[in-house]
């Protein structure tokens, strides 16, 4: 009676960790697949831009969804200049939009401007936007009603151009 009861036990161990197992190795397979979706199409961009115009040392991709898509990059010229690129992803004109990085408020300044400001916010990612034919800066944050906050300030961080605030959905 007593090894019937061991065996049971050592059974539900084998089960559960072969489950564990199969979730862990799952989790771990969607998490590439996903990660993959997230950054295709980067290594075309960056050997596009790097073989067909003059900006060289093409780096900091990342993707930009709104109203349009983009690549947005870091990338300098031949001059050395380091631009901030927006590369459209759609239409038959994929004009490339370069800024100066010196015509620009940095990610750090930017970031303590807005900390300045709000205090009691947590923090989530600033990245570079693109809407209506303005460059901007997209800080994501929760503010201190735990609402999830989109401030769209211009590139020169002089001024605040838009604002999204989503309440939680679940308390």
């Amino acid at each position: 009676m007593r090894e019937s009861k061991n065996r049971w036990v050592l059974w539900t161990l084998i089960i559960i960790t072969v489950l564990l197992l199969i979730g862990i190795g799952y989790s771990i397979y969607l998490y590439q697949i996903i990660n993959d979706s997230r950054t295709a199409g980067f290594d075309n961009t960056k050997n596009q831009i790097e073989s067909q115009t003059s900006y060289q040392n093409v780096h900091s991709i990342q993707g930009y969804y709104g109203e349009n898509n983009y690549h947005v990059f870091y990338a300098s010229n031949e001059d050395n200049e380091e631009r901030l690129v927006f590369l459209p992803l759609e239409g038959e004109e994929r004009e490339l939009i370069a800024i100066d990085t010196e015509d620009m408020m940095s990610e750090e300044a930017i970031i303590d401007a807005w900390s300045s400001s709000c205090d009691t916010c947590r923090f989530a990612d600033i990245s570079p936007a693109y809407e209506d034919g303005q460059a901007l800066w997209e800080i994501t944050y929760h503010d201190k009603d735990n609402r999830f906050v989109m401030d769209y300030y211009s590139i020169d961080g002089q001024s605040l151009e838009e604002r999204y605030t989503y309440d939680k959905m679940f308390p």
